[in-house]
């Protein structure tokens, strides 16, 4: 992980919500979390150094998706090392979605962000995806092609990086590689690295 520092897991955390915030999916449930957790300033002006803030966002982040031992997170590894940094374009290729039924047919059933340009263009998905709408994959790779950096994807890793599953991210990292930007842009992420990270059910 040449160019990565240490992370908190109170970073990645943060980092999340953040992500999520102004989500259609799931930005409601993450805002009425850190309402209820305190307010939407523990993402707007966080103090990192501030344990009852970060108490508070885990309590943000348990409350909208699970942290950390339900839904999203059902076995979601109790010890991670985290790291932060640029992920080199090969290694972004490497990256697969999570085990999702949304993500997995998007894609063709390969799980690689590389694929979905090219499932969108056969015309071959199942209808209830159509209806939940994929013309966000377009807008948002337009966005981005006046970007330079892409912050905070979240990925999981097996030791020695051998897999690369993606926590958080998805739209952005759809929409890189719809664009076709995955050798142009800076990619920052968040790396969980953990030997119980196969348990993850979403891995």
């Amino acid at each position: 992980m040449q160019g990565f520092r240490s992370a908190t897991e109170s970073e990645v955390v943060l980092a999340f919500l953040r992500g999520e915030l102004d989500s259609g999916r799931f930005g409601d449930d993450i805002k009425r979390g850190l309402i209820d957790a305190g307010g939407l300033h523990l993402v707007q002006s966080p103090d990192l150094g501030s344990p009852e803030e970060n108490r508070a966002r885990e309590q943000a982040l348990s409350a909208a998706r699970g942290w950390r031992d339900t839904e999203l997170f059902d076995g979601f590894p109790q010890k991670v090392e985290w790291h932060h940094g640029v992920l080199p374009p090969d290694d972004l290729e490497r990256v697969r979605f999570i085990d999702y039924s949304y993500w997995i047919e998007l894609s063709g059933g390969s799980r690689r962000p590389a694929d979905v340009l090219a499932t969108l263009q056969a015309g071959t998905l199942p209808r209830w995806l159509t209806k939940l709408g994929t013309s966000w994959c377009l807008e948002f790779a337009a966005e981005l092609a006046t970007a330079e950096v892409v912050d905070d994807l979240i990925v999981m890793a097996t030791p020695g990086l051998g897999e690369l599953v993606l926590l958080e991210g998805h739209a952005r990292l759809t929409a890189i590689f719809v664009g076709g930007l995955q050798r142009r842009l800076t990619v920052r992420a968040y790396l969980g690295v953990s030997e119980a990270t196969k348990r993850w059910s979403c891995f």
